[in-house]
Parts: C-alpha cells; structure tokens; sequence
C-alpha cells in the first residue's frame, strides 16, 4: 500500500490548534484517571475504554511493535511501554507532543498527520487510535493509513463517536459548532454508526471487525447538573454499564466505539 496524501480538512487543524492549547488540561485529566476514575467522566470513560482494550491486547507485551496514532499526552504510550510493548506514536500537537515526549523520554514520537502516517508499510504488529476519528469529516484515509502501517494480521483498535450516544453529543455539537454556549468546546465532531465503521474499515483492508460500546448513559448530564453526586453515582452505575453497554442495539447507544479490527493476511 503506498503513503496516503494528507487531506486539507479545515476543521482537523482546527482540533488539532484546540488540543494544543487544552495539552496541560488534557495532561492533568489523565493524571487524575491514574487514582480515581470515578473523579468525572473523562476519567470514567477512559477506565472503561482501558478495561474493554485489555481483551484485546495482551497484558505483556514481548516486545511485540505499537503504534498510537494521535498518541496526544503519551500516557498510554507510557503504560504500554512499562507492559513491554515496543511503542511508537505521533501527533500534530506541539503541545500534545511535548508532554508525550517528556512521558517518553527516548521513545519514538513524530510529527506527523493522521492521513499520512510518517512510518513505513507493515511496520507494526498494534495499532491504537483514541479520540481521533471524531475530528475528521473524512475517516476513510487515516483508517486506510492504519492499515497500511500494520503487518498483515495485525491489530487495530480504534474509538469513534456514536451518532446515537445517550449524552446527546450529537445534536449538541451541531449548535455548539456555530455557536459559542457555555464553557463547551466550539469545535465541529463527527459521528458515526457501527454499520458505517464496519463498511470503512472492511473497505481498508481489514477483517475480522468487531465494534463495542464502552460505555453508558447521559453521565456527562450528570456531571453538569449534580456533579457533588457525580463520583457516587458512577461507582453505582458501573455495574449496570458493564452489564448493558456492549449489547445488541444497545451499543449503538453507547458513548464511545471501540474498533478491534485485523489487518488482512
């Protein structure tokens, strides 16, 4: 497969210009993910998504190569290496980098864009995409790029944002893309089905597609009107999350998407 040409998508250096000044923000989050990931629903919902990507990726890794793709703070580059993963990354933050990079001392982390990724065919045996396909208008080209960095039989493990998400994302950013409200981010998402994520990825070149829900409920709804009851109400709900998020329809109601995909042989 050859390197992808990078789109000229407006609004995916408009994320990236949005997560370089949020990098210390987003650092800070991951930090307090580490002791309490009932503390707010970022931290919630990455415990989630590490407890479903622990099925899929094995707790040692035996030197075994790795690459995040939008690999933002590098925290989950830091982990992967100290499970003896042989880890790369790359990012188009500045700010997102030096955070990776100093989490990473001696680690490969480029530059580089998403739709054109600077690594050579079939140079991995993993390849991790968090929070990433959510910015683009057009997936087709980072998921083909994933695929192409991957050795035939390798794996891809890839978030992407639900349409029907019970937190009501979807709606929401189509006011909070035009308008400023609040404290919410003005930045434009895309949102998909599990139907559209199985066609794009089977279209890339893989197999195998198995797309979950990692997790449940208008909780971010929550957090806004009764946050002092935020921190209890997730160690309850858990439970009942691992219970009903990754099931039937009841997935594509989820909060998040978690792609697990093989490269084909």
């Amino acid at each position: 497969m050859e390197r992808a040409v990078p789109h000229n998508d407006e609004n995916k250096q408009a994320a990236v210009e949005v997560h370089t000044v949020q990098a210390d923000e987003f650092a800070e989050r991951y930090d307090v993910r580490s002791t309490d990931p009932y503390a707010d629903c970022f931290a919630y919902s990455r415990y989630r998504l590490a407890s479903q990507m622990a099925l899929y990726l094995p707790k040692t890794g035996d030197g075994k190569s790795l690459l995040d793709v939008g690999c933002g703070t590098g925290h989950y580059i830091k982990s992967l290496r100290e499970s003896g993963y042989a880890v790369s990354g790359v990012d188009a933050s500045d700010g997102m980098l030096a955070h990776a990079r100093a989490n990473n001392p001696g680690v490969v982390i480029e530059k580089g864009d998403v739709d054109a990724l600077p690594f050579q065919n079939a140079s991995f045996d993993y390849v991790l995409s968090i929070e990433v396909l959510r910015y683009l208008k057009s997936p087709q080209q980072s998921i083909r790029e994933m695929a192409r960095v991957l050795k035939p039989g390798g794996i891809a493990l890839v978030t992407a944002a639900p349409r029907l998400n019970l937190n009501g994302y979807w709606p929401l950013n189509q006011v909070t893309s035009r308008m400023r409200i609040g404290n919410l981010t003005q930045l434009r998402q895309y949102f998909t089905t599990s139907r559209s994520l199985r066609r794009q990825f089977h279209a890339a070149g893989f197999e195998e597609i198995s797309i979950h829900g990692i997790y449940l409920g208008p909780i971010n709804w929550v957090a806004r009107l009764a946050k002092p009851f935020l921190r209890n109400f997730l160690r309850h709900w858990e439970s009942i999350d691992c219970a009903l998020a990754d099931r039937g329809v009841l997935r594509d109601l989820s909060n998040m998407y978690l792609v697990r995909a093989v490269r084909a042989r």
